[in-house]
């Protein structure tokens, strides 16, 4: 039985000043943050309750901290760990001591965020985690793995893994092919039959190509972009796995010879080539919710059931895609044990110093 109290790494009450956390933006509304105790959650009837063993961390942990958190939210929101309870009426025929593994909207409640010893999550949307894969492992197919699957599967429409190939010969472009997202986005545009064509900086070459890049080319190479148009002028599908606003110029520029589609990680984006279809996305819609970022005064978003949908389809095929290797996770950093390992990996990430690789820790 879970104890009644839980650590967790969280946000404060306090704004800009405290001790814990100084992550001063220019809207200078940073959070502090600290770990302390939490309530232990309790699953409803639709949920498990998760005693978290290991957690992967994503740049989305510090925004929310820097920007689009609440004060007093769990952060993190990749982890893998053990069921401890189990709802009455939760989907995916979990038992005590299952070993499960997902992504939670962590920064924005009291008993999601996966920075803590205790989460819950609706029973359809999380995986079971094979005997043959270590927690660290299982923990990083969260936010990257998930918004890989939503921008190919859902928003461009790609075949799914368990679906018919696309005709040989179509081909998909990913900016930023280094990027946790973009290499488990060009393993999931592989199953479905595509050639993948993506930039990414010359060290990183071998490390895409053995994902299944079939051509790589340098992002910091000016001559790049007319060299892929010429070579790939029917090029209409493109996933910008940065999310910036010259990777969304670049990927529109790339498909504009036939008014193709892009789908970016960044929300505010606009379409920069005329003809051209830009579609954002949010990974957050995928858990069934309305929610808002920078509360009060941010975008809010409604509740999106097909996301939800893919998500569970999506982890419903995961367990076996693991154990074949037909999605491998992107290298791991392991970071070692302990909550007071958070902030340092927060810390790597928001300086810039992680490429290539995804940072995991265990929590105990």
């Amino acid at each position: 039985m879970a104890p009644t109290t839980m650590r967790a790494f969280a946000t404060t009450n306090r704004g800009i000043g405290g001790t814990a956390w100084k992550l001063a933006t220019r809207f200078s509304i940073a959070h502090d943050v600290s770990v302390r105790q939490f309530p232990t959650p309790t699953p409803s009837a639709t949920e498990v309750l998760v005693k978290v063993k290991a957690v992967a961390q994503n740049p989305t942990d510090y925004k929310h901290i820097d920007l689009l958190g609440r004060p007093n939210s769990i952060l993190g929101c990749d982890y893998a760990g053990t069921v401890e309870s189990v709802g009455a009426s939760a989907k995916g025929n979990w038992k005590v001591g299952d070993r499960i593994a997902g992504v939670t909207h962590g920064g924005i409640y009291n008993n999601r965020g996966s920075y803590a010893e205790y989460l819950t999550i609706d029973g359809d949307l999380a995986w079971k985690i094979p005997e043959s894969v270590p927690f660290t492992t299982a923990a990083i197919y969260g936010v990257s793995a998930v918004s890989a699957m939503q921008a190919l599967n859902l928003v461009l429409g790609l075949p799914w893994p368990d679906e018919k190939p696309v005709e040989a010969g179509k081909e998909l472009f990913i900016y930023g092919g280094s990027t946790s997202a973009s290499l488990f986005a060009i393993q999931i545009a592989k199953m479905a039959g595509l050639r993948v064509i993506t930039t990414c900086s010359p060290h990183s070459n071998d490390l895409v190509k053995s994902y299944g890049a079939d051509e790589v080319y340098n992002y910091k190479d000016k001559s790049s972009l007319q060299k892929i148009k010429t070579a790939h002028p029917d090029l209409a599908l493109a996933f910008d796995g940065f999310g910036g606003a010259g990777s969304n110029e670049f990927c529109c520029n790339v498909v504009a010879n036939k008014n193709g589609k892009v789908v970016t990680l960044d929300p505010q984006a606009k379409s920069a080539v005329k003809g051209v279809e830009l579609e954002t996305m949010i990974m957050y819609t995928v858990f069934g919710r309305a929610f808002q970022l920078v509360p009060p005064i941010g975008p809010k978003f409604p509740i999106k059931l097909e996301d939800r949908a893919g998500l569970a389809r999506f982890y419903a095929m995961l367990p076996k895609l693991v154990e074949e290797q037909k999605l491998r996770s992107p290298p791991i950093q392991l970071r070692g044990t302990g909550f007071d390992k958070i902030e340092e990996g927060l810390e790597l990430l928001k300086s810039g110093k992680v490429s290539g690789q995804k940072l995991v820790l265990e929590l105990y």
